[in-house]
């Protein structure tokens, strides 16, 4: 289980002002940022995001059956003391692999940052090494003091929370006309999701190699070193976008303003700098869909694909949030002009109205590139921005 507060929580339980976290977008929230983001209005959030929200308890657990009985007991402990606004139930999917995957069918969550040593050994001895891609990021990545614990020896961390809405039907839709434009049929077909997402269904990095196939262990360790120029990889493809594996280093960040007064971003100056914007995500899908067996192998139906109501609960731990979600997506996804001139919006999460379409190579590794017009599959129905405190400051109140 965990905690989160808001910073209007924070001033309804009164705790005292040097003991509340000071990050700006903290303090402003995510419905007065959201303009910035290209987020839709607030009005057009689900009911419950709407409301003036103090707290969120979290709980994660396998068994779901173990998770309503905690959350049972959570609620006998409330009371009255609280109102419960809203719930959000995530339920995780995998594919036949057992490999996490999102509603548009794409292994999601590869590409985590690791913080903790026995991860990063996991990731070198028994996944694919982290010789060329270093996934070990320090725990100053995602946790900061927190002056409302003990001195010097209390951290917490500040908490994204976005509900995303995934329109599959369309998705899949435009997917298959991408794929008509640029001529590809048959197996083929799949490159070009592929070069939308930047991996195959599988996991398997479009950068790598032309087909899918290469998924046991799904690969984290590549960079894009040998695509410069983006034939095999497009550089609007979305784990492209929001991970650049060091290709960010001397480029200048064409930046929309997040907030009156912000300037454009300066270049990056080092790879140290690029990785300082990376969050620690951890999101699961939300909304039940209907599963085919076809030859053994469990999959999505294909014919039963649904417009609304599936999704992502986005969260990410981080000790900025300005610097880290916001530069992400205000950046790097909605900046249409990233990481090259004419790049065009992240597919996936890009935000905002296109003014260049995205460019893809027809061929893989070839160059001749087509224009495409790939976004608007995934809304935002509701978010907060949240701060999670330490234990001896939830022991002090």
């Amino acid at each position: 289980m965990a905690f989160f507060l808001t910073h209007k929580g924070y001033k309804a339980l009164g705790v005292e002002e040097n003991k509340i976290p000071t990050d700006l977008a903290f303090v402003d929230g995510l419905e007065k940022r959201g303009a910035s983001l290209f987020d839709p209005p607030v009005d057009a959030w689900d009911e419950h995001f709407q409301a003036e929200i103090h707290a969120m308890i979290l709980i994660g657990e396998e068994d779901e059956k173990k998770a309503k009985q905690i959350r049972y007991e959570i609620q006998l402990f409330l009371n009255d003391a609280v109102e419960v606004l809203g719930e959000e139930i995530g339920l995780a999917m995998k594919n036949q692999h057992l490999d996490g995957i999102e509603h548009f069918g794409y292994v999601d969550g590869r590409s985590q940052p690791l913080l903790l040593t026995e991860e990063i050994e996991r990731e070198t001895e028994s996944n694919d090494g982290t010789n060329v891609w270093n996934p070990a990021f320090p725990l100053r990545q995602a946790l900061v003091a927190d002056k409302g614990g003990e001195p010097d020896v209390s951290f917490g961390s500040y908490f994204v929370f976005r509900k995303l809405e995934q329109n599959v039907r369309d998705f899949k839709a435009k997917e298959a006309e991408t794929a008509e434009i640029l001529g590809l049929t048959g197996d083929d077909a799949e490159l070009a999701g592929a070069m939308i997402v930047g991996r195959f269904e599988d996991g398997t990095p479009v950068v790598n190699q032309r087909s899918d196939g290469n998924n046991h262990p799904v690969p984290n360790n590549f960079n894009y070193a040998s695509d410069k120029d983006g034939l095999k990889c497009p550089f609007h493809a979305h784990i492209r976008k929001v991970n650049p594996r060091g290709e960010s280093v001397g480029i200048d960040s064409p930046a929309i303003p997040a907030h009156e007064g912000q300037s454009e971003m300066p270049p990056v100056p080092s790879e140290e700098d690029e990785r300082s914007h990376i969050m620690a995500r951890r999101g699961i899908t939300y909304g039940k869909r209907v599963w085919t067996e076809v030859d053994g192998i469990r999959k999505l139906d294909e014919e039963h694909l649904p417009v609304g109501g599936v999704g992502l609960l986005f969260m990410a731990y981080q000790y900025d949030i300005e610097k880290q979600f916001e530069y992400t997506q205000i950046n790097w996804s909605n900046a249409q002009n990233y990481i090259k001139p004419s790049t065009g919006l992240d597919p996936v999460i890009g935000q905002g109205e296109p003014t260049v379409l995205q460019k893809q190579t027809k061929e893989w590794g070839e160059h001749g590139k087509r224009s495409i017009d790939f976004h608007g599959f995934v809304s935002l129905k509701g978010g907060k921005y949240f701060f999670a405190p330490c234990i001896s400051f939830l022991l002090n109140l």
